[in-house]
């Protein structure tokens, strides 16, 4: 009996000691990836979603079309894709939907698309765009935006045109009838739906100021040579907020 107790004693501890040992060197090391990520703001490849609202700022210039300033504005819904070149440099491209809205001024000066007067009057562009850019970085950062400044190109088509206007009901011929009507045309045969210019933009991570010029006309040489040299306003300035960290 004694011997069994003793021999149990000895396996029991034989156990304990082999259950209990620290491994020092493992036959199958463990596998860290220490792989460098390649997607992320500051890494090779990164896109986000992005919105931003511009004014269109008015030169008064001779022959440039008389627009309401604070609303006549362009609203952007975008998607950024941006390849990291260098530190200091990156490219990329985006795609884009635009709304433009050209609220035009009511006087006797009014042109376009002709020279009568309404309560109010738009014309808006709904454009599917893309653009080209190149980035240059300031500064020292980490995963992050960081600061930077944009210079691109871009093409815009129309895929709406559309020309509102709204006027009061003469309520003297019809003593029954009050308010407001409202007229919307489409298919609009003097405007050019393809359009392009530049941008630029500064911005520190997500808030970003942004600007662009039309280099192109909104307008159709025939419809110019009849109602002479005008031009909607080609500049605008406003500010853009990346949907991102």
């Amino acid at each position: 009996m004694n011997k069994f107790v003793l021999i149990l004693c000895v396996l029991l501890l034989i156990s304990n000691l082999i259950v209990g040992q620290t491994v020092i060197l493992n036959e199958k090391p463990i596998e860290y990836d220490l792989k460098m990520p390649t997607d992320g703001p500051n890494f090779n490849h990164f896109n986000h979603l992005y919105l931003s609202y511009n004014f269109i700022i008015p030169f008064g210039n001779k022959n440039e079309i008389e627009t309401n300033f604070g609303q006549s504005y362009i609203f952007n819904l975008g998607w950024r894709y941006k390849y990291k070149i260098a530190e200091f440099f990156a490219i990329g491209t985006a795609l884009n939907f635009y709304n433009v809205t050209y609220n035009l001024a009511q006087n006797e000066n009014k042109k376009v698309p002709n020279d009568i007067l309404h309560k109010k009057e738009k014309i808006k562009f709904n454009n599917l765009g893309t653009e080209f850019f190149m980035r240059f970085n300031f500064g020292k950062r980490g995963n992050v935006i960081g600061r930077f400044i944009d210079l691109s190109s871009y093409v815009n088509y129309a895929i709406s045109v559309k020309h509102l206007y709204q006027d009061p009901i003469d309520s003297n011929n019809n003593q029954y009838m009050a308010g407001v009507i409202n007229v919307t045309l489409s298919d609009l045969s003097y405007v050019e739906r393809l359009n392009y210019g530049v941008r630029a933009r500064i911005g520190f991570n997500r808030w970003v100021i942004t600007s662009s010029y039309r280099l192109s006309n909104l307008l159709k040489d025939t419809y110019l040579d009849e109602t002479g040299d005008f031009e909607f306003p080609r500049f605008s300035l406003g500010f853009e907020i990346g949907l991102h960290k």
